[in-house]
């Protein structure tokens, strides 16, 4: 009888606690975007080193990229010349943590499971890479992306002018639908299952966190969606351990995307990227089980930070983030209104492998540097990209643009 009001409730908490720390997130990667070009990435990973695996850690622990976005930015840079090596660093890194993810793990989680979170990534990414380097590098037989030969590059005024839109679109639009649904099961969780239910059902702490690796990998669940139903758990009784293997997991690997980066990297590539992850996942939830149970860590992992900023700028935070996914939303209504509308003479397109916003910003990008094409409208749900072209000869260009990006047509 109560379960709906519990269910709001835990859902309103959820939402006003990570609400302000999301916005900022969103701004640390506006700043990211403005000093990170896609040209600097690029110049440093393109090679085939491992000073290069080293970098392509680096670089992808900071970017706000979902596990589905981060392939076709991955493509991009084997197309530029970058070893198997450093694009699983790449792969890896990028998905699992980022600007907006740390600041929801900091706001739910605590400073202690943000900076281990940050450190399990670099220590997963890094150890695979090498590990690709040293043993995938011969007998690998990946797929070769033609590559795009469209190579013009924003300016630092032009990005800065695009913030607000790499923002609300690519950031923003990523995380929106996983988001929404990571808060509804945070409190779906929190109002119907019992406090210490993990802890009294699943036993031991490796039981707890094998469970929770069977349920990560096959997973598609975004860095920021994920954190909520972390600490849900974590309130339930469930290990801090066996919720950071689900955060490294289920951001990092998913069904969808394996047989992407099959192709991109070759079988023995990917066998390594989904063992690394699968084995060190367990390794790091058991030390950091351990970490926190030798130095009295659980006080810290839940809810004491929230005190450090006044309650009226959380709610001006859960009110910006609102107006924001309100704005999301009616724009996306609006666009799918505007193709629907769009003229018969226009060419589409059925694009496989694209997910969200940063996979329907790379196809735009990637249509939108064939000479010729203009008006280039994407309708992810139908994964349609349409668009006019002087040339309707040059059709086969716009495909190879679409694949050099990372993507399939069928």
């Amino acid at each position: 009888m109560d379960f709906f009001p519990d269910l709001i409730y835990e859902i309103l908490i959820f939402y006003n606690d990570v609400a302000i720390f999301l916005v900022f997130g969103f701004m640390m990667a506006g700043a990211l975007h403005i000093i990170f070009p896609d040209s600097i990435i690029k110049r440093h990973l393109s090679s085939n080193s491992f000073l290069s695996v080293i970098k392509a850690t680096l670089f992808g622990i900071p970017l706000p990229i979902c596990s589905c976005g981060v392939v076709p930015v991955a493509a991009s840079l084997k197309n530029s010349g970058a070893s198997n090596g450093s694009t699983i660093a790449f792969l890896i890194s990028t998905p699992q943590v980022g600007a907006d993810s740390f600041m929801i793990t900091y706001s739910l989680l605590g400073w202690v499971f943000g900076i281990f979170r940050i450190v399990a990534s670099l220590i997963t990414a890094l150890l695979a890479g090498i590990l690709v380097n040293i043993i995938g590098i011969k007998k690998d037989s990946a797929q070769i992306f033609p590559i795009l030969q469209n190579n013009a590059q924003e300016s630092m005024g032009e990005r800065i002018r695009s913030i607000f839109v790499y923002i609300e679109d690519s950031l923003l639009g990523s995380i929106a639908n996983p988001l929404l649904i990571g808060l509804f099961v945070a409190g779906f969780i929190g109002a119907i299952i019992p406090d210490n239910f993990f802890e009294l059902y699943m036993g031991g702490n490796f039981l707890s966190i094998l469970v929770m690796l069977i349920i990560g990998i096959p997973m598609y669940v975004c860095a920021s969606a994920s954190t909520p139903i972390a600490a849900a758990l974590i309130m339930k009784g469930l290990s801090p351990g066996a919720a950071l293997v689900f955060l490294l997991t289920g951001p990092a690997t998913n069904a969808i995307s394996i047989s992407t980066i099959h192709s991109l990297v070759g079988r023995r590539s990917t066998v390594i990227y989904l063992a690394v992850i699968s084995v060190a996942s367990l390794v790091l939830g058991l030390l950091f089980n351990v970490l926190v149970s030798e130095y009295g860590l659980q006080g810290v992992l839940l809810n004491n930070q929230h005190e450090i900023l006044p309650f009226w700028l959380k709610i001006l935070g859960s009110i910006i983030l609102t107006i924001m996914l309100l704005w999301y939303y009616i724009k996306a209504y609006l666009t799918v209104k505007k193709l629907e509308k769009a003229m018969e003479n226009k060419e589409f397109l059925i694009v496989e492998g694209m997910s969200c916003m940063h996979c329907s910003g790379s196809v735009k990008k990637a249509v939108e540097g064939v000479k010729g094409t203009s008006n280039v409208i994407i309708d992810l749900q139908s994964k349609k990209v349409q668009f006019e072209i002087d040339d309707t000869k040059a059709i086969e260009k716009v495909k190879s643009a679409i694949i050099s990006a990372g993507f399939k047509i069928p």
